[in-house]
């Protein structure tokens, strides 16, 4: 019997505690059935339901006159952990968002039309749900990824037209010096020319992550050209695609966030 006042009086804990139980509980099958939008909104309901659960028995405490300001404190503090809880789903949604993007690179390559619409699934979802959780981190660093993608493909035709001159270059100054080499200053002197010719792009993704690696990179051609031309009178050509996509990729670089279309995933699916 002297539990029944105590549960009376904090029925409201008691529901929402049950509440919170609940969806914690769906949104961990959620997510172990792979519906990872769904659960991660579940998931941020189970916080709500937990924070309420807390702060609804602070509108027991009567007396003196005190229960208004303490209610308006509680009010604040529950606002503070709301804002909190918005950082939580926000990081939660980030390592499932960014975990999916990272997640077989290398091994199985990349699968942009999936990885865009989970982000859409997620954002759907909490909207949906009146979670107002700021992404534009999240959307950022998949930006990020996604430019990258679409330049490499690229900047790999760009890498194999720079070298197959270079191969020309070094063969000129093998013919006009012959073997065994003569005239040693003069060799020295052409070689020197040589190493003029930009170097390949040793680390394109740092580069993305920091500045518009496509507009690097088609500045590191244009110079490419502008020394085997003028050093060796080596013609270097690439596909006039390769260029404009490049031109394209810069100019979405400089207006992001990236409206993502069809074109563009096709782009950056490829190896």
């Amino acid at each position: 019997m002297k539990s029944r006042p105590w549960l009376l009086d904090n029925w409201e804990r008691v529901l929402f505690a049950a509440v919170g139980l609940a969806f914690l509980t769906i949104s961990f099958y959620l997510i172990l059935r792979a519906r990872i939008p769904e659960g991660s909104a579940v998931f941020g309901l189970a916080f709500l339901s937990f924070i309420y659960a807390n702060v609804a028995r602070f509108k027991r405490f009567k007396g003196l006159g005190f229960e208004a300001e303490l209610w308006e404190d509680k009010q604040r503090e529950a606002a503070g952990l709301i804002e909190r809880l918005r950082d939580v789903v926000s990081i939660y949604t980030r390592e499932v968002v960014l975990g999916k993007v990272q997640a077989g690179r290398f091994a199985r390559g990349v699968d942009w039309a999936s990885n865009w619409k989970l982000f859409d699934d997620l954002v759907s979802k909490h909207n949906e749900l009146g979670q107002k959780v700021d992404l534009t981190d999240v959307k950022k660093v998949m930006d990020d990824y996604f430019l990258f993608d679409m330049a490499m493909p690229e900047i790999n035709n760009l890498r194999l037209a720079a070298e197959k001159g270079k191969t020309a270059a070094r063969a000129k100054i093998d013919a006009e010096f012959g073997s065994p080499i003569r005239d040693n200053e003069g060799y020295s002197a052409r070689f020197a020319q040589f190493r003029q010719i930009p170097p390949n792009i040793e680390d394109p993704f740092l580069i993305s992550t920091r500045e518009d690696l496509a507009a690097y990179a088609l500045k590191q051609w244009k110079q490419t050209k502008l020394h085997l031309k003028t050093d060796f009178d080596v013609e270097a050509e690439v596909d006039v695609g390769t260029i404009n996509r490049l031109r394209a990729i810069s100019e979405l670089y400089q207006s992001r966030p990236v409206k993502v279309t069809e074109e563009l995933i096709s782009w950056a699916n490829r190896e």
